[in-house]
């Protein structure tokens, strides 16, 4: 069997075993504990039996480091994918990674299982797909922060944040339709209000930003989501609308220039003092927040 020969089957094979493993991840939901057991099982015995279909040499080989290059090429192919695509792209789009890893990793092993001759190319091109992985891996932090400050950059809004000396930030995330289309593209970062020592005082500050092309602030303040919550909004001074109840958080929203603005924060004059505390800040800065 030729060598092309050989790296076609492997990649049939590959394909096969991504396209198992990726509509497995698709239908879990929630913790799902028995497609978790599934995506690990899975890929041994039907890369063995596809291999032995195939006639591959040494398909032994096949079988056991498959499935082994197949999920390290996952986990790095998942890392260079952006969590936050186009809403245009199905969700079926995440699937990718399981497919391509498949394709790329029983392709190599098959190919490099079946050459014959001195040892040493072999074992180079083992290593080489080992740090390759290993450096995406190392860097799937910043890789990530890349792809969410290109994702907050193309946000049709001015990009405000809270100064770290007087709140600690906690994390951002770009998101699409939320609360079930209420609201469109926009960045939501949360906060913890620091005390006068410097440490981390449990008082929970939550920013959302969205175009001002949606609305105004009092659509902000009374749409439907939020209506739900039984939470009443009234008017205050400075255009600003606020959005309580008797046990919950507090919200202010409010509108500077293309964006608007929601401020939830445990009382009324954390919240407005937030509000006033926001500052023109960097796509950067709210990407790397942790």
């Amino acid at each position: 069997m030729t060598s092309w020969a050989v790296t076609g089957r492997g990649t049939l094979i590959g394909t096969v075993v991504g396209a198992v493993e990726g509509a497995i991840w698709w239908h879990a939901e929630g913790i799902a504990v028995i497609h978790l057991f599934l995506i690990l099982l899975v890929p041994v015995p039907l890369g063995a039996m596809l291999a032995v279909r195939a006639r591959l040499p040494r398909w032994w080989v096949t079988a056991l480091a498959g499935p082994l290059a197949f999920a390290a090429l996952v986990q790095a192919l998942d890392a260079l994918i952006p969590s936050h695509s186009a809403p245009e792209l199905p969700e079926a789009f995440h699937v990718l990674p399981f497919v391509l890893a498949g394709v790329i990793g029983y392709a190599a092993v098959a190919r490099i299982a079946a050459s014959h001759g001195p040892r040493w190319p072999r074992i180079a091109a083992a290593v080489a797909l080992s740090v390759l992985v290993a450096v995406i891996l190392q860097g799937r932090a910043a890789i990530a922060d890349w792809h969410k400050e290109r994702a907050i950059a193309g946000l049709d809004l001015t990009v405000l944040g809270l100064g770290a000396h007087t709140y600690q930030s906690n994390g951002s995330v770009v998101w699409q339709d939320l609360q079930g289309g209420d609201l469109p593209a926009g960045l939501s970062m949360w906060y913890e209000l620091r005390n006068t020592a410097g440490t981390v005082d449990i008082r929970s500050i939550d920013v959302t930003l969205v175009p001002a092309s949606w609305g105004s602030a009092e659509e902000l303040c009374t749409r439907p989501s939020a209506a739900a919550s039984r939470r009443t909004c009234r008017p205050l001074p400075g255009n600003l609308w606020l959005r309580a109840d008797e046990y919950g958080p507090v919200s202010v929203t409010a509108q500077r220039q293309e964006t608007l603005i929601e401020v939830s924060a445990p009382s009324e004059a954390e919240a407005r003092a937030a509000l006033a505390d926001l500052r023109p800040v960097t796509a950067q800065t709210v990407a790397s927040y942790r």
